[in-house]
């Protein structure tokens, strides 16, 4: 069995080799993304600039987006491929605002990578990390990381994919499935954790989705404040059931948007969300 270090570098290399893949789900997603975005402009305050940190921020579609209002973004990334996608975005326009920095390194080590900046930074974002490592204690680890690089009074954000949007996916795609593979998802229903193999047995991308009602207690456990808000990132539009919603522009968008932020902290909405966030303030 592939250790949680060999399946952290699988992804990456998966990544590495599709780095366009998760700027296209999200283009797919379009709800995802501006319930993501506003509910952190929501928590910045409007007559300042902020410094952020991107941790796993990809070739930083929010990064851009934060950026372009004026904050101070440092991207990391593991993925070199993902970062040069970010870079190549600054050099091709000129005129476009982007991360300050653009980085590479690992959720694991912020510390390390920036020793003179714990506890200076107004946001950390942790939205993809938590998706792909493959261990309950480096998790953890991850979340204590970005929590000591948040100053007194900054905010964390932390985002979970929901064991419970694996199944909805399962049932859309190949239905059959589950039965099929009783002893993987029996496992899987207990652990969270899936694995894509090729041919050979080797790992090639790895998951983990998460039981919603853990999402909370994590946060409350390792930050030591109770105050945490959860956010389903679909709103009411969890399962698919944003794909035509997602064709709309302008008006007929925006008002999705708007019931979908007006459901998101909705605690029968978010648990059944395909992607939470956490939010918690220092």
């Amino acid at each position: 069995m592939a250790s949680p270090q060999d399946l952290h570098l699988a992804t990456t290399q998966s990544y590495d080799a599709n780095p366009t893949m998760e700027d296209e789900r999200l283009k797919a997603h379009r709800i995802e993304y501006e319930v993501t975005l506003r509910t952190i402009l929501d928590h910045l305050p409007k007559d300042r600039a902020t410094k952020i940190l991107d941790v796993g921020g990809g070739a930083g579609p929010y990064s851009f987006a934060l950026a372009g209002q004026g904050h101070n973004v440092t991207l990391v990334d593991l993925s070199s491929s993902l970062l040069s996608l970010a870079r190549s975005r600054l050099s091709e326009d000129l005129n476009v605002r982007g991360p300050h920095r653009i980085l590479e390194g690992d959720a694991l080590d912020l510390v390390g990578l920036f020793p003179d900046e714990i506890g200076t930074y107004d946001v950390v974002l942790l939205l993809g990390p938590l998706y792909h490592i493959m261990s309950t204690d480096l998790r953890e680890k991850a979340i204590h990381q970005a929590w000591a690089m948040v100053k007194e009074g900054g905010w964390l954000f932390c985002a979970w994919v929901s064991r419970w949007a694996h199944y909805r996916d399962v049932a859309m795609r190949e239905p059959r499935r589950l039965a099929a593979k009783r002893a993987f998802y029996g496992l899987h229903a207990k652990d969270g954790d899936y694995v894509r193999v090729n041919s050979d047995g080797s790992p090639v991308h790895a998951m983990h989705h998460e039981s919603p009602a853990n999402m909370p207690v994590l946060l409350r456990k390792l930050t030591g404040r109770e105050q945490v808000t959860m956010v389903g990132l679909e709103g009411v539009l969890a399962g698919g059931l944003d794909r035509l919603v997602n064709e709309l522009h302008g008006e007929a968008f925006e008002a999705w948007v708007q019931k979908c932020l007006e459901a998101a902290t909705d605690e029968m909405s978010w648990t059944m969300s395909d992607h939470i966030m956490g939010v918690v303030r220092k």
